[in-house]
């Protein structure tokens, strides 16, 4: 499935765990419903695989970044279970770490990629729920 082009109503399930804001990068369109990742500079992003990005939840809005690095915030969420399209996963990968494809597509194996969250539940080989930690959740702990 490929990245998102506009915003997503993302389905999920649960309390909602954590809502926090964080600077985005310039000029980085960040879609609702999008995982949302960080570099190493610390600006968000809309998680992509294969990049050195940490990935920080999902996004409850959509934004456009500024002209500059945090010109504007975008609203985070996670915490909870969200409901992601999958390349070709399986009931046994159950409990597994889902990676990064891109901002809206996890899978088992994603070359180099930040780990999405745990899958909760197997509803297909195209999609399963995710539990998304989080940074925010991961520190929680």
């Amino acid at each position: 499935m490929a990245s998102l082009a506009a915003a997503a109503n993302r389905r999920a399930r649960g309390e909602l765990g954590n809502r926090f804001k964080v600077p985005v990068k310039a000029t980085s369109q960040i879609w609702k419903g999008g995982l949302v990742g960080c570099g190493t500079d610390g600006f968000a992003v809309a998680a992509v695989s294969g990049a050195n990005v940490k990935v920080l939840g999902v996004a409850a809005e959509s934004k456009l970044g500024g002209a500059t690095d945090g010109l504007v915030s975008i609203e985070v969420e996670c915490g909870r279970e969200y409901l992601f399209a999958a390349s070709s996963i399986t009931q046994a990968m159950l409990g597994q770490s889902m990676l990064v494809v891109n901002d809206n597509e996890v899978d088992e194996t994603s070359a180099s990629s930040a780990s999405a969250g745990s899958m909760t539940e197997f509803v297909s080989t195209t999609s399963c729920w995710v539990f998304v930690r989080g940074l925010r959740s991961a520190q929680a702990l």
